[in-house]
């Protein structure tokens, strides 16, 4: 044994006897001890040794232990080490053994004996004794932490909560952290994304997952992280209608447009229907051109008397459920807004002998100025309630911080009154509603209906109507273009329920913009129909209004299929009807139609609106006028804007995969052209 150690641990060649090494068994159970010491929490027992143990002679010979040397061992010239000795592991202290509390050294007083810990009670980690004490005492300021780190110490807090042991974060924290960051990469991986170039809709999924990497150690939530303040920044920066200057434009602007098109088409000073200012101004000085307080009262009583039949449950009734707002419900009451108003009228007009056809017609200009006053007011009540709704319900676009701006725009996309009446449908069937009526009026007044002449028996119903089919005067013109114009608004109303996922229900906001152009739309769709009713255009050839019809009907077909396969599509897109469609997936999880008209251009409804709106423009051939091609030009602006305003949303929200949407449907509006 003695030559042994001298051989392992004396330089070559010397024959004097060297001091005792530990062997491979000692070494052993020394790393044990070191591996037991480090894992004990927050120190192990003290231990009585055995009376064997101290004669042990691995115990004499441990260099951890002072011992009594002979005198002969102390002088003997062996005891100096060479530098073979020197860098040999084994005459190396392991570190826990020199962090170990058990360890004596002089000058250091002993630590106390730890309590026993019981072997079925859990042991708690530094971590979970530190939020211990952290609960009880007041928040500190945020320290700043790996990330990595961060969201292990997250889970195993999380576990600790769910009463679950939380499992110790000190060995071999590299490989765990890789790991998770992986796995939450992968399910918030389209979150972010969608954070990082999605502007359309910052959506209250996406800042939880903001505010879950904005906790101080506490978790209570502290200041603002960079990210959070990033898509702040990033949404403050959604703009559309060219800011706080467009906004001003489009409320100075619009209305004056609307009123003044209208206004010089109006009246026998006016019959010409051109832009001529008369030597004297007093009728724009006069309160009864831009008031009348019959037609206002008339007016109050239709808002009031369709919004209640609006919110009746008689109607279409469709569901959805929504990935930012949840699960939505509409019941369209279309088609019943109007057979009310069709009852409301017969009655007044027959029963009650009270001329409202000829009181409408004569205040169309005060309506024109009340439904834009109206829109206004509207617009500021509605700014007002949308500071007391959560912000999940406002619109990511109108979160500039800026009055006009978001005035304009609309901070609420969907706004409830009751819980239950929805305004934008309510205003929509106004808008709907009072064109069809002025319109009815129309076609109305264009129809001559013959007297049934006196007999001694008394006419059967076919005979009456046979009778005053064959005697019916009418100018052909007129009643094309008012029974056109009437179609195109019976289909918004009977497929109303199309537009549960429609750029104006789902996306655009309840603001001045939105309610300006309701308040306009009956005066700019029935401005042509008028005027041509007004000069009773006779000489119109029969092909010329059969070519306004079929290119109104082909409009009509373009615009209603188009919107009722994206309806079908998307309220079930896994459905039996489109399992052969050809389709673009996105990194969102929804899939884009890339198939029949949606596979040649981008905006197949927004097509079919535009060519119903221009079919009529033909008759101004044989007698123009410019109010009229305005009124139109001006709707067909506003359909070409939405639909580019459509396009950037997307473009913002699909990323990538909207480049390769845009890369096969080339075309947004006219194939090989636009």
């Amino acid at each position: 044994m003695e030559s042994r150690r001298a051989t392992r641990g004396a330089p070559t060649g010397t024959g004097t006897t060297a001091t005792a090494v530990p062997g491979p068994a000692e070494l052993a159970k020394r790393g044990r001890k070191s591996v037991a010491v480090r894992n004990r929490s927050p120190s192990p027992p003290a231990r009585k040794p055995s009376p064997a143990r101290k004669t042990s002679p691995a115990r004499k010979a441990s260099p951890g232990r002072p011992r009594k040397q002979s005198p002969a061992r102390r002088a003997s010239p062996a005891r100096k080490a060479s530098p073979a000795r020197k860098a040999s592991p084994a005459r190396k202290a392991s570190p826990a053994r020199k962090a170990s509390p058990s360890r004596k050294s002089p000058g250091r007083k002993p630590a106390p004996k730890p309590t026993k810990v019981s072997p079925d009670e859990p042991r708690r980690t530094t971590r979970s004794k530190t939020s211990e004490q952290r609960d009880k005492s007041p928040p500190s300021k945020r320290v700043l932490r790996d990330k990595n780190l961060s969201i292990i110490l997250d889970e195993a807090e999380e576990l600790s909560k769910k009463g679950s042991p939380a499992k110790s974060i000190t060995p071999n924290t590299s490989q765990r952290s890789i790991v998770t960051s992986t796995e939450r990469s992968r399910i918030t991986g389209s979150r972010s994304v969608s954070v990082a170039n999605d502007s359309q809709e910052f959506s209250d999924h996406e800042e939880i997952e903001f505010q879950s990497f904005r906790k101080d150690d506490n978790g209570l939530l502290g200041e603002k992280s960079y990210a959070r303040r990033s898509a702040t920044k990033q949404l403050q920066e959604l703009k559309e209608f060219g800011g706080t200057w467009g906004a001003v434009a489009a409320l100075l602007l619009v209305p004056a447009f609307i009123f003044f098109t209208n206004h010089f088409c109006s009246g026998a000073t006016h019959r010409d229907c051109s832009f001529k200012i008369p030597a004297n101004l007093d009728e724009f000085k006069s309160l009864s051109t831009y008031f009348n307080r019959e037609i206002g009262v008339i007016f109050l009583l239709f808002t009031w008397g369709i919004a209640a039949v609006t919110a009746l449950p008689i109607g279409k009734a469709v569901k959805i459920v929504d990935e930012i707002r949840g699960q939505q419900s509409f019941t369209f009451t279309g088609l019943t807004c109007a057979v009310f108003t069709g009852l409301v009228i017969f009655v007044a007009e027959y029963c009650y002998k009270y001329p409202l056809i000829s009181t409408i017609s004569k205040g169309y200009n005060q309506l024109l100025v009340i439904s834009l006053v109206y829109a206004l007011i509207t617009a500021t009540l509605a700014f007002i309630k949308s500071r007391y709704v959560p912000q999940a319900n406002h619109n990511p676009y109108a979160k500039s911080n800026k009055f006009l701006p978001d005035f304009f725009i609309g901070r609420e996309i969907n706004p409830l009154t009751f819980n239950h009446l929805n305004l934008k449908l309510v205003h929509y069937h106004i808008s709907i509603i009072l064109a069809l009526v002025f319109n009815s009026i129309i076609l109305y007044r264009n129809l001559h209906f013959p007297a049934l002449p006196d007999a001694e028996e008394p006419l059967t119903l076919l005979e009456k109507v046979t009778f005053t089919l064959k005697n019916l005067e009418f100018v052909p013109a007129s009643v094309v273009a008012a029974s056109l114009t009437i179609l195109y608004l019976l289909d918004l109303l009977a497929y109303e329920h199309h537009l549960t996922f429609s750029f104006d229900l789902q996306n655009e906001g309840f603001g001045s913009g939105l309610l300006l152009r309701y308040a306009i739309f009956p005066f700019t769709l029935t401005l042509l129909p008028k005027y041509i009713s007004a000069h009773k255009l006779t000489e119109v050839p029969v092909w010329a209004l059969a070519t306004v019809a079929l290119l109104a009907l082909v409009g009509l077909f373009v615009k209603r299929s188009s919107q009722r396969l994206k309806h079908l599509y998307r309220l079930n897109p896994l459905g039996e009807k489109f399992i052969d469609l050809e389709t673009l997936p996105t990194f969102q999880g929804r899939r884009l139609l890339v198939a029949k008209l949606w596979g040649r251009i981008r905006q197949p409804n927004y097509v079919g609106d535009i060519l119903q709106n221009v079919a009529l423009l033909p008759l101004l051939y044989w007698r123009f006028a410019w109010p009229p091609l305005l009124a139109v030009l001006f709707t067909v602006i506003l359909l070409v804007h939405r639909a580019h305003r459509v396009n950037e949303r997307n473009a913002k929200k699909y990323n990538s995969a909207w480049q390769r949407y845009c890369t096969t449907v080339r075309y947004m509006l006219i194939p090989k052209v636009y």
